[in-house]
């Protein structure tokens, strides 16, 4: 009986040990796992930062895995576009520190998919009658090559209004 009560408190201080290093070691991935992902935001922001200016720090911005941010100023009531769809838009393009690099004079038609990728994606985000503002990055963009007053590897900020065809 002796015996046996000897082998319950070992086996009972074992798997106590066993259960504090294994607490310790958890609470030690935890906190690796927090530092990583703190990290990560913090290259992210500074990306937004670099590529949108104080505008792209704005918290009420969706962001998609993607990278691109939409900020709806007026919700649409229309379609939403499809790939392939044919739409009808207005837009201004602005660079980081706020200078406009294009404005069309008219509305702009154009097939989803086959214009800069982030605008795609980013009217595809609407629906019609929308009115948001595009935080598109370098590559979804116009990338390393950049394009006319566009410097290479820039974030465009397009705000952009669907129109109802």
């Amino acid at each position: 009986m002796k015996g046996t009560l000897i082998t319950v408190i070992l086996l009972a201080a074992a798997v106590g040990g066993l259960w504090f290093v294994a607490d310790r070691r958890n609470e030690r991935i935890r906190l690796h796992n927090e530092q990583v992902r703190a990290e990560a935001a913090a290259k992210v922001q500074a990306e937004r930062l670099a590529w949108f200016g104080e505008a792209g720090l704005n918290p009420d911005i969706e962001w998609r895995e993607t990278g691109l941010g939409v900020l709806h100023l007026r919700r649409g009531t229309g379609l939403q576009p499809t790939p392939g769809s044919e739409v009808k838009f207005n837009y201004a393009v602005k660079l980081a520190d706020g200078a406009e690099v294009q404005r069309p004079e008219k509305p702009t038609e154009a097939r989803i998919g086959q214009m800069v990728p982030g605008v795609s994606a980013g009217l595809q985000a609407m629906q019609e009658g929308g009115h948001a503002i595009l935080f598109i990055p370098p590559v979804m963009g116009y990338g390393r090559s950049g394009y006319g007053p566009i410097p290479p590897d820039a974030g465009l900020q397009f705000e952009v209004e669907l129109l109802v065809p």
